[in-house]
């Protein structure tokens, strides 16, 4: 597993920890940078389900329904930008998106 591998798990196990947070799916990355995550897919025996184009990094999740999608989803950027930035990634912008909620 190489270092990226291991901060985008780290990641992960991060935004999953998220009060709110009940699932997380693999986000795609833009048509510019799809090789590189084919290429990704295919030297990892588990793909990162968090993908970082071109110093976005993006997230998919799904919310309990519970607390308000507006404030989980801040807290899930708050919580990869922290996680990434502790492992040495640097980040232009975090995206967040909530695929489905409750």
């Amino acid at each position: 597993m190489s270092s990226d591998d291991d901060t985008l798990a780290a990641v992960e196990q991060a935004v999953i920890g998220v009060p709110g947070v009940t699932d997380l799916y693999r986000a795609r990355p833009t048509v510019a940078s799809t090789v590189s995550a084919v290429r990704g897919i295919a030297s990892s025996a588990t793909p990162a389900r968090v993908v970082v184009d071109d110093g976005v990094l993006r997230v998919v999740i799904g919310t309990d329904g519970y607390r308000p999608a507006p404030e989980v989803a801040r807290a899930v950027h708050d919580v990869a930008l922290a996680a990434a930035s502790a492992h040495g990634l640097a980040l232009t912008r975090v995206d967040v998106r909530v695929a489905r909620v409750g």
